[in-house]
């Protein structure tokens, strides 16, 4: 196995641009990586293939209408949400959509990634993780956020963390009424695994974490 770090350059903003304006079009993005399975408004599914992203799901449907779509912040506390606790991101808003900062990050969550990224940005994360999805990862925001419209996504893992697979749920939210502010995100880890002493090793190398987040 070659456990050697991958090569990585992050995508520019133009290019995370040309993604979102093909999402918000309903159409795949050329350039996003392979192992992207799925990007969908998840408004044209007809249900969710998780428990807790169907839930959060609702829950944004329940409270949107009240300001033309926009589902106020102040609707998301924790103690409504509790069948998707554990599973929950909430990001701030930055660079009017091309980025994102981790305000909370799941604990489920930082367990199967192998470090929790609350104070990041999506674009640090990706940098410092050197996963092949970031294009992807900054595109699915900057299109919620222009759109107003909840996404689903689901990929393949990068084969050094603790989880096969990934889907995700993107929930614009607003603090002003009037813009998209923040993302309530679900995140579920799909089949989770455990580590080779290489890919432990790799991961080490990469996140300089304790691996005992990673299983």
């Amino acid at each position: 196995m070659d456990d050697s770090l991958p090569d990585w350059v992050a995508p520019t903003d133009g290019e995370v641009v040309a993604a979102a304006d093909h999402i918000v079009a309903g159409r795949r993005p050329p350039t996003v990586d392979e192992c992207v399975a799925d990007i969908r408004f998840a408004d044209e599914m007809m249900s969710l293939p998780d428990a807790p992203l169907q839930f959060l799901y609702d829950f944004w449907l329940e409270k949107a209408g009240r300001d033309g779509g926009l589902s106020r912040r102040e609707d998301f506390e924790m103690v409504a949400l509790l069948p998707a606790v554990g599973n929950i991101m909430i990001l701030d808003v930055e660079r009017e959509g091309l980025d994102a900062r981790y305000r909370l990050y799941g604990t489920l969550i930082a367990r199967s990634a192998g470090k929790d990224w609350t104070g990041k940005t999506v674009s640090e994360m990706s940098a410092a993780s050197k996963t092949n999805v970031a294009l992807m990862y900054r595109a699915v925001y900057l299109a919620a956020y222009r759109t107003n419209r909840p996404l689903f996504t689901e990929h393949r893992s990068l084969p050094w963390l603790g989880a096969r697979s990934w889907r995700r749920l993107m929930l614009p939210v607003t603090l002003t009424g009037t813009t998209c502010d923040q993302f309530i995100v679900g995140n579920v880890a799909v089949e989770g695994r455990d580590l080779s002493p290489q890919q432990m090793a790799q991961h080490r190398r990469i996140l300089g974490e304790d691996q005992s987040l990673a299983h």
